[in-house]
């Protein structure tokens, strides 16, 4: 009889600490899996700063293909066209650095997504290489119409037009690109601080 109740005795004990095990192991399921839904969720919003990124670069590529054509943007109408272009691309730009400063706060030291810092680090410097060429060719584009309107506006006095072009021709063209000048000074500085916070992002994540 003392040895039924020992046994019986065991038995319960046995049957405790399983419950008590299984209950434990739970607890760690219920902890572990919001962590990886989290870091899932990282992955996802760095895949789509990635995303984003190479889009203003494909962008980026139209641009400097029309400004390094050997025609160039032709007359007014398509040197707002391509100011309207750099100005969403910069407008696009801040946005991501926008990103990067909310990533910057929540992400650890010696994380795992450090890989996907390093390469939005690498292609916020190819863009920003990118935006040095867009200026330098824009640059190249103003002081030619400068010269060139100069010239002409002296030529076309008194209503006579000049390879084709009026007066007020002439002015629009000096406009627009001077807007253009404008929006490439804009977009370096969306480009400079995109180079900024990304720097900033991985370097935070190592």
């Amino acid at each position: 009889m003392k040895n039924k109740s020992i046994l019986s005795a065991g038995l319960i004990l046995i049957a405790g600490l399983g419950l008590a095990f299984a209950d434990t192991a739970e607890k760690t399921v219920l902890i572990q899996t919001p962590s990886v839904k989290q870091q899932d969720g990282k992955i996802k919003e760095f895949k789509d700063i990635l995303f984003k990124l190479v889009r203003q670069d494909e962008y980026l590529d139209e641009a400097l293909e029309t400004l390094d054509s050997s025609s160039g943007p032709a007359g007014a109408e398509d040197l707002a066209a391509l100011g309207v272009s750099l100005k969403t691309i910069a407008g696009n730009l801040k946005h991501i650095s926008s990103l990067n400063k909310t990533e910057f706060s929540s992400i650890q030291p010696g994380s795992a997504l450090s890989n996907y810092t390093n390469t939005i680090l690498s292609y916020s410097r190819k863009v920003n290489r990118k935006v040095g060429k867009v200026n330098v060719l824009v640059a190249q584009l103003a002081a030619k119409n400068k010269k060139a309107s100069m010239r002409d506006a002296v030529s076309s006095k008194g209503g006579k037009k000049v390879r084709g072009k009026k007066l007020t021709q002439i002015l629009d063209e000096k406009a627009a690109v001077e807007k253009l000048s404008a929006d490439v000074r804009n977009l370096r500085a969306a480009s400079r601080d995109l180079a900024a916070t990304s720097k900033w992002l991985y370097i935070a994540s190592q």
